[in-house]
């Protein structure tokens, strides 16, 4: 073959190679050892976590929330003083970097123990934290602190009251009040006669309580209400719901309370689901239009737990079919769910799922703002790894997705992993996810929060020391994946190569041209 047909043939082959690539929309697959580097480097700090706090004793169950900047606050119950628990706290910057005293600041230390420590950000880089404390030594109440950027509790050193009403207040729950305040609220035993109550008390930026003295009451109907959810709307009001017996069973209520501490709905809660048998587990998220979406487990069909949803509006009229509607109904238990908005006036829910019968593996799916489901009937697989996938828990990956932590047993022990879930219920990370921390001995209770850039920070209690319970958090970050942009769409590898492929068959080619052209014009010398 004569040179000048050989390179104008190879270069129709670049081209027609090239254009092949470009309009292929399938990725090109990165060999194993190649996706193992790549997502080795999403766990951006040291492997297998940095120490938040690593105190004598233990300090355990930690929580979370964005500092506003790319950090987060981690809060915690302490053992450190070797006689009670205390709370703690201590923030980490976006590097990775402990901000505030080593082994974290102290929240509150009165005498006799203080748990079940709750978070929110004060929208300012601080937190106000919430907590069952026993310092009266007779009942449980209920106490708030806050603390800003710098680590300077701005309150009532160990913490302003929200709650010192007769027999115990117990599990508080908070949201910001979208004003550098927040609304908590909380089980209140017997105030009403010999049975658990929902109250919920304001308190606003410089820790004054806004409503009525020990909380304004949420429902006292008849035998107990119980783990009531919150929502804020950001003015100052929110929706809370619950689990309710008044029925002799355990259904699903919700109420409205105002910024004055009104409530707006019907007296003692509308009801969200009343179905058959045992509904609990409710959580919640804001629908973005002033209502919510609620989920829960429900034993509706007298074999097994299924997970179902509703939506309420604004003035406590529930949207969708009456008793939700069912977002898994597969065989055997699916428990525990958590929710998250997906910013289009939907939600994503996970939750924890037994359908293979032997062990627990996590799961997830989105329902649009009109109740449909939008992922594969019955949900989406996140993890179905060897033995359990337990406490699943979730944050927003700023692009109507999730990113999902849990504490996995597939090595034996308990670890931390995580994947993300992208807005069309596509796995983007590695199969079964991306080892959080693997460290010796047990990890447990995984917490997250956003980063603000697409990935997250996840926090857990660590004992690889193998002597007690310490506080350990990483961050997960949002990479390419195959060549994606972090936070978007896909980008296929392929693509790539088809481009370098195209502009080096322009560039053979031109190459080429120039050379025919000079040849031409030798020859006809």
């Amino acid at each position: 073959m004569k040179i000048k047909n050989f390179k104008i043939l190879l270069l129709i082959l670049f081209v027609i190679l090239a254009i092949l690539l470009t309009f292929s929309t399938s990725p090109i697959e990165l060999s194993p050892k190649s996706r193992d580097a790549q997502l080795s480097s999403q766990s951006a700090w040291t492997t297998d976590g940095i120490i938040v706090s690593a105190a004598s004793n233990n300090q355990e169950y930690p929580q979370i929330c964005s500092d506003g900047t790319g950090g987060v606050i981690i809060v915690w119950q302490d053992y450190r003083s070797g006689s009670n628990w205390d709370i703690y706290a201590q923030r980490i910057d976006s590097a990775g970097v402990v901000q505030w005293f080593s082994d974290g600041i102290a929240i509150c230390t009165a005498i006799n123990n203080q748990g079940t420590v709750q978070i929110c950000s004060d929208g300012i880089g601080g937190a106000i934290i919430t907590w069952n404390d026993y310092r009266s030594g007779s009942n449980w109440d209920i106490y708030t602190q806050r603390i800003n950027s710098t680590g300077d509790v701005q309150w009532t050193s160990n913490g302003t009251v929200i709650c010192t009403a007769s027999n115990d207040q117990e599990i508080p729950k908070i949201c910001s009040d979208g004003a550098g305040g927040a609304i908590i609220t909380w089980n209140d035993y017997n105030r009403n006669g010999p049975n658990w109550d929902i109250y919920a008390q304001r308190v606003n930026s410089t820790g004054d309580v806004k409503w009525m003295a020990n909380g304004t009451a949420i429902c006292t109907a008849n035998k107990d209400q119980l783990y009531p959810q919150i929502c804020s709307y950001g003015t100052g009001e929110a929706i809370i719901t619950w689990e309710d017996s008044r029925s002799g069973l355990s259904d699903i209520y919700a109420q409205r309370v105002d910024s004055n501490g009104n409530v707006n709905w019907t007296t003692n809660g509308v009801a969200i689901c009343t179905e058959n048998n045992t509904q609990w587990y409710p959580k919640i998220c804001s629908d973005e239009t002033g209502g919510v979406i609620i989920t829960w487990s429900d034993y509706r069909s007298g074999s097994n737990y299924d997970i179902y949803a509703q939506k309420v509006n604004s003035t406590g009229d529930v949207k969708w079919i009456a008793n939700g509607i069912a977002l898994c109904t597969v065989d055997r238990d699916q428990e525990d769910p958590q929710i998250l908005s997906d910013g289009t006036g939907g939600a994503i829910i996970i939750w924890e799922d037994n359908r293979t019968g032997s062990n627990s593996d996590i799961f997830s799916q989105r329902v649009d703002s009109i109740g449909d489901v939008k992922w594969v009937a019955n949900g989406t697989a996140v993890c179905i790894a060897n033995n359990n996938q337990n406490f699943p828990q979730i944050c927003s990956d700023g692009a109507g997705g999730a990113i999902i932590t849990w504490q996995d047993s597939r090595s034996g022990l308990s670890d931390i992993y995580a994947q993300r879930v992208d807005s069309f219920g596509n796995i983007n990370w590695t199969t079964n996810g991306v080892a959080i921390c693997t460290a010796t001995n047990n990890q447990w209770f995984p917490q997250i929060s956003s980063d603000e850039n697409g990935g997250a920070i996840i926090t857990w209690f660590d004992r690889r020391s193998g002597l007690d319970y310490d506080i350990y958090a990483q961050l997960i970050k949002n990479p390419p994946i195959n060549g994606g942009k972090a936070g978007g769409e896909a980008f296929p590898f392929g693509n790539l190569i088809a481009i370098v492929l195209f502009v080096g068959g322009i560039t053979i080619g031109g190459i080429t041209t120039v050379f025919l052209i000079i040849r031409r014009r030798k020859h006809k010398k």
